[in-house]
């Protein structure tokens, strides 16, 4: 329950500053899929973490680990984004660039993390 906990905390707060908008957490949940078309796949985080919370509640811990290490490592791929310059619009006309990672990507981050690690050390 933390892990989902941090990630509604991550959704309500800002997470990503780009060169011309701060996307929020939801934002960036909303519209991160669309990153596949420029090379972006840390959003594809997402659905692997929620295969590993869905594993964890099927009794399948070692499972859900694995998904949630695969899941965290996935999310970390933010941080290629520095340099990058990026779509801001449908059309390729104008740009973005990442120029800082807020709060709210670090607390996604920090859920993303916790799926594992409340796994690994659960009492037998």
């Amino acid at each position: 329950m933390a892990s989902v906990i941090l990630f509604a905390i991550a959704c309500a707060l800002p997470a990503l500053d780009f060169n011309k908008d701060i996307m929020s957490g939801i934002n960036v949940l909303a519209v991160g899929w669309s990153g596949i078309f420029t090379g972006v796949v840390a959003w594809y985080a997402n659905p692997i973490w929620l295969l590993g919370l869905i594993l964890a509640f099927a009794g399948k811990p070692k499972l859900a680990a694995i998904a949630g290490v695969i899941a965290f490592l996935i999310g970390c791929t933010t941080f290629t984004l520095f340099g990058r310059e990026l779509p801001a619009d449908e059309g390729n006309v104008n740009h973005m660039t990442l120029m800082r990672t807020l709060v709210g990507c670090y607390v996604r981050l920090a859920s993303l993390a916790t799926l594992p690690l409340v796994l690994f050390f659960k009492p037998k």
